[in-house]
């Protein structure tokens, strides 16, 4: 899996549309080891994507990922990995506001899931609009493409949900490293690798 190089585009107002950190940590990170993309959340906890603590702090840290997207165009969030079979995951907050699902990605290291989410927000930001269903590498290189799910599992998306009233989501479902989808005859990696968070594109429910 490859992803397309290409310099990330800038603003208007030349503030960056990537991952700066803006809060949390030393590392930008949030007090409980989970992170955010796109700059991070200070003055309360995400964990697993769920917002802990008292009313008040839940506020705040609504507040200040409303900051954060309000700046950037979006958010990454990042959770799981904590656990054997609790795979990490990372999704978008705030591009919703651009009349577009936010995504999900299961299964890959946090930089990376925060790298390909960065350019789906910057795809969206320039006009793209991705569906379920969708093939495409205009993310990747030509031999490494993924695809966009509905998703139906959206516990993990909590946090946005929060944010928004509603979520709708789509899962980006990436290649094996000779790019193959995890329902193709030959791909290398274990199921639980990256789990489907709705139907497969044969219409057969995710497994558990």
């Amino acid at each position: 899996m490859r992803f397309r190089r290409k310099r990330a585009s800038e603003r208007a107002d030349s503030e960056p549309s990537g991952a700066d950190q803006v809060g949390g940590g030393p590392d930008g990170g949030l007090p409980d080891g989970s992170a955010v993309g796109a700059g991070a959340v200070d003055g309360g906890a995400v964990d697993g994507g769920v917002v802990e603590g008292g009313v008040e702090d839940g506020a705040q840290v609504l507040r200040d990922l409303r900051r954060v997207v309000d700046r950037f165009g979006w958010a990454v969030l990042h959770g799981g990995g904590g656990a054997p079979g609790d795979p990490r995951y990372s999704y978008t907050v705030g591009l919703s506001a651009w009349e577009h699902p936010e995504v999900i990605v299961v299964g890959l290291p946090f930089p990376a899931g925060e790298k390909y989410l960065n350019l789906v927000g910057e795809a969206v930001r320039a006009g793209a609009r991705f569906s379920p269903g969708v093939v495409t590498t205009a993310l990747t290189d030509a031999d490494s493409p993924v695809v966009f799910l509905p998703v139906t599992e959206v516990e993990r998306l909590s946090v946005a949900e929060q944010f928004s009233g509603s979520v709708e989501a789509l899962q980006l479902v990436w290649p094996d490293s000779t790019g193959l989808l995890p329902w193709q005859s030959g791909h290398r990696n274990p199921p639980d690798a990256q789990p489907l968070l709705g139907p497969r594109p044969d219409g057969e429910p995710p497994s558990a």
